[in-house]
């Protein structure tokens, strides 16, 4: 019986998570789940799945705690969060934003097998996240296909690591319209149904270049061996190119639930109980260049991990409050990664020591974006 904790179980990642604990619920005790809120759909998760601990940030009514089933314990905030991570075996972090840093920190610190889909932990922790990789198995479908593909090869073997972007919605659009795109215009990804923040960062490919050093750091491989290709079914999810010329594809269907399942049972395989596509549904596949003239984002975030250092935490807080006005409608698309830039060649600040100092640095970063903001306008 696997003891799991799933923190942010009622995001798109910690929903489907729960779907397949659900479709293989014997083999599952589930010591706790935890939220933002206390709202009606992780309520609806604990009374359906009666965990041991239910916890979020907020204090509940004491209706919604009446609701409870028995034997299910409420706790708040930092506390219930400790609790699910020490009664586990392994935790799901299905926390989105910075918000996921310290779960994935207090998870690794206390010898937990992490199941890693923050990407803003695997970016700002990079030496405790290089000195801990044995405990995590990624689950974000680029940096899983990668870690299955990885597992049969030597280094020396490797020539280059391509992570695979659809292009989002501004794919086939010049430079030139993108200086008029909209809020809403952004938000239509032709491929994932996401939250605001991600969806966002796809348009302008700031999420590739984010995952480019996440796979840095979780399988120790150089920036110059590491490139985007854009395609556009999305259904490769990640390539290694060998040395002697050969690739090496991961290829499914879009569904996150295919990733979550094989993290839970790593390094088991189970079959997937929901349903699947054949292998001519995902035809045709095709490949393009990346633009970097009109997506920025990725060789500023290849500068990044060149930099090291305290740059990939301020590169997340630059990005948080610059994707935040731009959602406001306070900045226009492309002044979105032309304010990260600013903010990161505005860096003034030592190279982090602890988790306090690169929490310290992302505040940093955000509220620098606030300040050259009110100096431009």
């Amino acid at each position: 019986m696997k003891k799991l904790g799933v923190l942010g179980s009622t995001g798109s990642v910690g929903s489907q998570t729960l779907e397949v604990v659900k479709a293989y619920r014997e083999d599952f005790e589930l010591v706790g789940i935890l939220a933002k809120r206390a709202s009606e759909r992780l309520l609806l998760q604990a009374v359906e799945l009666k965990p041991k601990f239910v916890s979020c940030y907020e204090e509940p009514s004491e209706e919604w705690l009446s609701k409870l089933p028995e034997g299910t314990t409420f706790l708040k905030g930092e506390e219930g969060l400790v609790a699910v991570i020490e009664g586990s075996d392994m935790v799901m972090n299905a926390i989105s934003g910075t918000d996921g840093i310290l779960p994935t920190y207090l998870a690794l610190q206390k010898g937990k097998r992490l199941l890693a889909s923050n990407k803003e932990s695997l970016i700002c922790l990079r030496d405790f996240v290089r000195e801990n990789r044995e405990k995590i198995v990624p689950v974000d479908s680029e940096h899983n296909a990668l870690f299955q593909i990885m597992l049969g090869l030597k280094g020396e073997e490797i020539k280059k690591v391509y992570l695979t972007a659809s292009g989002g919605p501004f794919r086939d659009k010049s430079l030139e319209d993108l200086k008029h795109v909209s809020v809403e215009d952004a938000l239509k990804h032709p491929t994932w149904k996401m939250g605001a923040k991600i969806t966002i960062d796809s348009a302008t490919l700031m999420n590739k270049g984010m995952e480019l050093i996440e796979a840095i750091n979780l399988f120790d491989l150089e920036v110059e061996s590491l490139d985007v290709v854009i395609h556009p079914q999305s259904i490769v999810h990640g390539i290694v190119e060998l040395i002697d010329g050969s690739f090496i594809f991961h290829t499914s269907q879009t569904d996150m639930r295919i990733p979550i399942l094989y993290s839970l049972y790593y390094p088991e395989r189970k079959p997937f109980p929901f349903e699947r596509k054949s292998l001519l549904d995902l035809s045709p596949i095709t490949f393009e260049r990346v633009d970097t003239e009109k997506f920025r984002s990725i060789p500023l975030c290849k500068w990044v991990a060149l930099m090291g250092g305290v740059y990939p935490a301020v590169l997340v807080g630059a990005d948080q409050i610059a994707v935040e006005l731009f959602l406001q409608g306070r900045i226009g698309f492309l002044d979105i990664v032309n304010l990260v830039e600013e903010i990161l060649s505005s860096v003034s600040l030592k190279d982090p020591q602890s988790l306090e100092d690169v929490l310290s640095a992302i505040d940093w970063a955000y509220k620098k974006g606030l300040e050259l903001l009110e100096v431009v306008g």
